[in-house]
């Protein structure tokens, strides 16, 4: 395998996977209904594999499919094996058991991500909260069950931990909404152990993060994040109840030039800091 090619069964390849069997049946011409009526399958099967909702993927199945699509004999042998690849290490992974979690499609491809970008409104993103701030958020009434809560808050320090702790860690760009500095999430207390912990995250090596002033009025009215992954981009809206993937080039391009504009209008890292610190101060 050459280097820097991600493993057969990774979240990366399973993108590449689900996105070639989406190509091989646009060029046939059948709609996924038709798609699943030739296969015998349930007709929402192949639309719940090109949303990346499958839960497994067999290798004789896609090797059927392939067929199906008329597709040449190594693209073929070559996604039947990404598919017994996923399936023998999908088990092995950590959001396997938090797959009913808003988000949860989005976390493999996170965790195999080499680049982030990501523009954050209204609330910190889930990579820069605090426990207690997650904890605050939790306890807002949208998730009555307090089992629950406790059980989504893990979700999401594992996904951070997963991230920022693995031995490489992703480069990442963060812009955060100005206002999601005042937003009080859980009182002052609550907020200035969020500040002092984005200020900590500010000091990795490897996470470049802004704050966009509300003076440039360049806000958006969604977050969203890109991910590179080898040589594919992938989109993620943040919008309920599970975010938003997408793909299409055209919508990756786009949000590509918006990440470079919204970047060159946030402050720069360093007075970035110096903004959180004078929210801390005015908390104290």
């Amino acid at each position: 395998m050459p280097e820097g090619t991600p493993a057969h069964g990774s979240p990366a390849r399973r993108h590449y996977l689900v996105s070639q069997l989406k190509r091989l049946r646009v060029q046939t011409g059948l709609s996924q209904e038709e798609a699943a009526e030739e296969m015998g399958w349930h007709k929402s099967k192949v639309s719940r594999m090109e949303n990346g909702k499958w839960k497994r993927l067999s290798s004789p199945e896609i090797d059927a499919l392939c067929r199906l699509y008329k597709a040449p004999d190594d693209l073929r042998e070559e996604l039947a094996h990404i598919a017994k690849a996923a399936s023998r290490n999908r088990t092995s992974a950590w959001w396997n058991a938090y797959e009913d979690v808003p988000g949860g499609a989005y976390y493999p491809l996170e965790y195999e991500a080499g680049q982030i970008f990501e523009y954050t409104i209204g609330l910190f993103g889930g990579l820069a909260q605090h426990p207690d701030y997650i904890r605050a958020l939790m306890g807002r009434g949208a998730v009555p069950d307090e089992a629950e809560r406790e059980r989504r808050t893990q979700a999401r320090l594992e996904r951070a931990h997963s991230i920022l702790h693995r031995d490489e860690p992703p480069q990442m760009w963060w812009v955060i909404d100005e206002p999601v500095l005042t937003c009080q999430v859980g009182g002052p207390g609550v907020m200035r152990t969020q500040l002092a912990h984005l200020l900590e995250l500010s000091d990795h090596p490897l996470i470049d993060l802004q704050i966009l002033p509300q003076a440039e009025g360049m806000s958006l009215n969604y977050g969203f994040s890109l991910l590179w992954l080898g040589d594919d981009r992938v989109g993620h809206v943040d919008v309920p109840p599970q975010g938003l993937l997408f793909d299409a080039p055209e919508d990756v391009q786009h949000h590509e030039l918006r990440s470079h504009h919204l970047r060159a209008a946030a402050l720069s890292p360093e007075r970035s800091r110096y903004l959180i610190r004078s929210r801390i101060a005015a908390l104290d």
